[in-house]
């Protein structure tokens, strides 16, 4: 069902100027060049909603919180929201420097794909509706920030780490979700979660080639397929765990289709083992946190090498 025109315009009315500016260089682009600009700009508008609801719940879901200000000298790692809905994840100040990872949406031909480097540092400090300045990558510069995120101070660089890298795996792949409505050529991230797909992701993330990373995904899917073949539950990390369950012997039996009300033979079977997924709480309580409406209705915004969109 469309919007009426003035739902439309109070849509995108009330977004900051800075997104507004930002979605009206961007319809151009966009798979929705041909609607009317009210609806193109309405569809934009919700889908930066979306995204900032999205990067809420990780954020909250993560334990980090909304920060207006990291200084260069901060040890702490952080996820930056832009204005323009794109992300930039910086890991914690090591020896060498931080890491960094910008992933384009590709609304831009000037912007590349992903930006990754090892050995980044601030200049200057990461601060609101202000532009980030980077030294030790092709990512230059940011956009202006919208919000930062970072773990509580005192937390250990490994927990910082695992939240930053799991927030900006999942956020990365949900925008280019929400992205591919208003899109026509993007291939960023996971399009569909497929194995080739995943491989192809994991490969360019990690360095590796594609060869590489799926020789290492099959022998982790062989070594979990013989664990199960061979009677033992495999644990599966923070997913949960798989096991083969036995399953008792069942008669043959006579029921009614339920629609027609006409009687079907259902044959016997013998005892046999079936394949059974334990999913771990922790994940539970995440899939539970979860708008459900906003993850169906996932389908439909950037930063600067030099800069971000």
């Amino acid at each position: 069902m469309r919007m009426s025109s003035k739902e439309s315009a109070q849509c995108f009315a009330e977004l900051p100027e800075v997104i507004r500016t930002q979605i009206d260089a961007l319809i151009p682009a966009s798979g929705l060049a041909g609607l009317p600009l009210d609806e193109a700009r309405a569809r934009f508008a919700r889908v930066w909603e979306d995204k900032y609801q999205m990067f809420c719940g990780q954020i909250h879901n993560l334990g980090m919180a909304m920060i207006e200000e990291l200084s260069a000298d901060d040890y702490r790692g952080a996820i930056v929201l832009t204005y323009s809905g794109s992300l930039i994840s910086l890991g914690t100040v090591q020896t060498a420097g931080r890491w960094l990872e910008y992933a384009s949406v590709k609304f831009r031909s000037d912007v590349p794909d992903l930006v990754q480097s090892s050995a980044v540092s601030l200049v200057g400090p990461l601060r609101q509706d202000a532009v980030a300045g980077f030294s030790g990558s092709t990512l230059k510069h940011s956009s202006l920030i919208y919000r930062i995120a970072a773990c509580p101070p005192g937390t250990p660089d490994v927990d910082q780490e695992q939240r930053i890298r799991e927030a900006t795996i999942f956020l990365t792949n949900a925008f280019v979700k929400l992205n591919r409505g208003i899109s026509l050529a993007m291939d960023t991230g996971l399009d569909q979660f497929t194995l080739k797909s995943i491989v192809s992701y994991l490969a360019k993330k990690n360095g590796l080639t594609q060869v590489q990373t799926r020789a290492v995904l099959d022998d982790y899917l062989a070594t979990v397929e013989s664990g199960l073949l061979l009677g033992e539950k495999v644990n599966l990390g923070r997913l949960g765990s798989l096991s083969l369950k036995p399953q008792a012997a069942r008669k043959a039996r006579v029921m009614k289709n339920p629609q027609t009300g006409e009687e079907v033979l259902v044959p016997a079977k013998a005892a046999c083992l079936v394949p059974k997924m334990s999913f771990a709480q922790a994940f539970k309580a995440k899939a539970g946190q979860l708008d459900p409406a906003l993850v169906a209705g996932a389908a439909s915004g950037d930063d600067e090498a030099g800069e971000a969109d």
